[in-house]
């Protein structure tokens, strides 16, 4: 029931991090038309297994800085004048070049694994069949 997976949304705190036309954050990809460029199988892989592939600009980054601090995160913006990385509560993180000790790609998701062990099969279901109605 796509009514009930909205509500689920809201409630799992999906929309912390994820955007459906002008509601919900910036941490994760924007969610408005995904049903029209997923499929079930995508999306249900995506969730259940949130680090074997990023959407384009949300790859995890972890960044280490010279005064001991590690920003984990996806770059926004990375340039002359440092690296922008916004994290999983989507405060962006601005560090100058020379404060810069290393930038890596990193294996985990931002997107919290263990999701299905959360949700009934009712309610997992309820909220694919959201994700599918996005279009």
């Amino acid at each position: 029931d796509a009514e009930r997976g909205r509500e689920l949304f809201t409630k799992a705190t999906c929309a912390g991090c994820h955007r459906i036309g002008e509601q919900g954050g910036v941490a994760g990809p924007d969610l408005t038309r995904i049903g029209a460029i997923r499929s079930g199988q995508d999306l249900l892989e995506s969730i259940l297994y949130p680090s074997s592939s990023f959407a384009q600009g949300f790859e995890p980054h972890s960044l280490k800085r010279r005064d001991g601090e590690e920003v984990f995160g996806n770059i926004v913006v990375q340039g002359p004048d440092g690296v922008r990385l916004r994290d999983a509560a989507g405060i962006v993180h601005h560090t100058r070049p020379e404060e810069i000790i290393s930038l890596e790609r990193h294996p985990l998701s931002t997107m919290p694994a263990g999701l299905e062990e959360l949700l009934t099969r009712r309610q997992f279901g309820d909220l694919l069949a959201y994700l599918q109605s996005l279009k």
